[in-house]
């Protein structure tokens, strides 16, 4: 695992740095642009022309360090600073003197044939929307369809939350100093930044975490080569009111796929019949018969006296599993105070504002502050499904992988639910299982998209069989 700090943990750690070398973070921007050039020429080693876009702080000097880095390894490179230059007493100016010596040319304008962009305009100071000259010239530059490396993060894309101005210049490669940022990793981040490199310029840190980035796949259970279908657990699936049956035939697949070792759908009479077809291995009953083991609760359960009563039991007692969909809607209904420890939340933004008691948007806005938020009110293991889905338990946080846009399609939440609780059966921890299962499911997901443009949640089904042997 690989620390995320917040912006102002990053800060403090380049200081504490700076202190230990005579009170100059200079050297830090040297190492920044070195490292910038070296990772254009890895990266793009046929790139010739190659264009930085400065900024007037530190993000413009690491630009003009790598500038004057590339100019040096003999390549064609003009730097565009439409913002203006930075003031000559600061690193940055220092930076510009230095690719000024190095005979470098700044241009007013933007030409249509460069092999590669770094973006070095705007860094983690960054809030809010993009204020000209910087739509205007990103605009320009999008058209232009060149590559972008992008120097710390994504210039328009907000380092703490992963908001971003509708302009940023998306980047297929990032790379990022001293430690990860949430933004890179949730929300927009994963999106505009393409493939992020951590470059950490020898920089540690004591300062305290927000989270942890998942940079491994999580281990699956274990299976014993003498057990026996027993010892991995039951999952029981209250799910799938008439007319919604397909959530839970989709929650029951994917925990028998994920390797539990006996799965009861508790569903319609009307879905019985369907479940001989399509997944012979499940079992099936009653809707109202008592459930054991680990439940899912909630996908298109619905919210009628029946539903009510099944809410109210598992969730009242001494149940865990995951509460999925309708359950958390109805969670939301019901202002008790709910302690469930033993339960695992999977609400996507708008079942998470419910939760909250506020609008989609303010989730977006800090999604890592709503997920120990609803972590904390419910005292359970929580997972902000979105764009870089998050884990959250007890003031603890885990980035995972960020999955893919293929993957939004019918029945995904559905199937990360019995995922996750197949993985709770097989004795992992709720917190453990959710980290698992949430990794596995979106990294399945991205590798599937390599090779489609849409994901559906039966192919995701079909990946989990396969275990930590999927190989996309």
């Amino acid at each position: 695992m690989q620390a995320v700090l917040t912006v102002a943990a990053v800060k403090a750690a380049e200081q504490s740095w700076a202190d230990h070398q005579g009170g100059e973070t200079w050297p830090l921007m040297q190492k920044a642009g070195q490292s910038v050039a070296r990772h254009a020429r890895r990266h793009w080693p046929l790139a010739r022309r190659i264009l930085v876009v400065c900024g007037r702080g530190n993000n413009g000097g690491d630009g003009y360090i790598a500038a004057s880095e590339l100019i040096a390894a003999g390549l064609d490179v003009a730097v565009i600073a439409p913002a203006g230059l930075p003031d000559a007493d600061t690193d940055a100016g220092r930076a510009l003197n230095v690719f000024r010596q190095a005979s470098g040319s700044l241009v007013d304008d933007v030409e249509s044939n460069w092999d590669l962009i770094i973006d070095a305009a705007l860094g983690t100071g960054h809030h809010g929307a993009l204020r000209d000259p910087w739509p205007r010239l990103f605009e320009r530059l999008r058209a232009l369809q060149s590559p972008v490396l992008a120097v710390d993060l994504p210039s328009g894309l907000e380092a703490a939350t992963g908001q971003a101005d509708q302009t940023t210049l998306a980047a297929q490669r990032t790379l990022t100093f001293i430690a990860h940022k949430a933004g890179l990793l949730t929300h927009q981040g994963p999106g505009l930044s393409g493939h992020v490199t951590l470059e950490r310029l020898g920089v540690s840190s004591s300062e305290a975490v927000l989270g942890y980035l998942l940079d491994e796949p999580p281990p699956w259970p274990d299976r014993s080569a003498d057990a026996h279908k027993g010892a991995f657990g039951q999952v029981s699936v209250v799910a799938g009111a008439p007319g919604f049956g397909g959530a839970g035939l989709l929650a029951s697949r994917a925990a028998l796929a994920a390797g539990a070792g006996r799965v009861i759908w508790h569903c319609d009479e009307n879905c019985v019949s369907s479940v001989l077809a399509a997944q012979p291995e499940l079992m099936t009953a009653p809707m109202n018969e008592p459930a054991e083991g680990q439940i899912v609760l909630g996908p298109g359960l619905g919210f009628d006296g029946e539903a009510d009563a099944l809410y109210r039991h598992y969730l009242g007692h001494d149940f865990g599993g995951v509460l999925d969909a309708d359950g958390l809607t109805w969670l939301a209904q019901h202002l008790d105070s709910w302690s469930l420890p033993n339960w695992v939340l999977t609400p996507h933004p708008g079942e998470a504002a419910r939760l909250l008691g506020c609008t989609s948007a303010d989730i977006q806005a800090d999604r890592c502050k709503a997920a120990l938020a609803l972590a904390e009110r419910y005292q359970a293991v929580v997972v902000l499904k979105g764009a870089g889905t998050l884990v959250a338990w007890n003031d603890q946080l885990r980035f995972v992988h960020p999955g893919s846009v293929a993957m939004a399609t019918p029945g995904m939440g559905d199937t990360l639910a019995g995922f996750i609780a197949a993985l709770m059966a097989q004795g992992e921890s709720p917190w453990q299982a959710a980290q698992t299962g949430a990794w596995w499911h979106a990294y399945m997901g991205k590798q599937l998209a390599q090779r489609r443009r849409v994901v559906l949640a039966s192919d995701v089904i079909d990946a989990i069989a396969q275990g930590d042997r999927f190989q996309g």
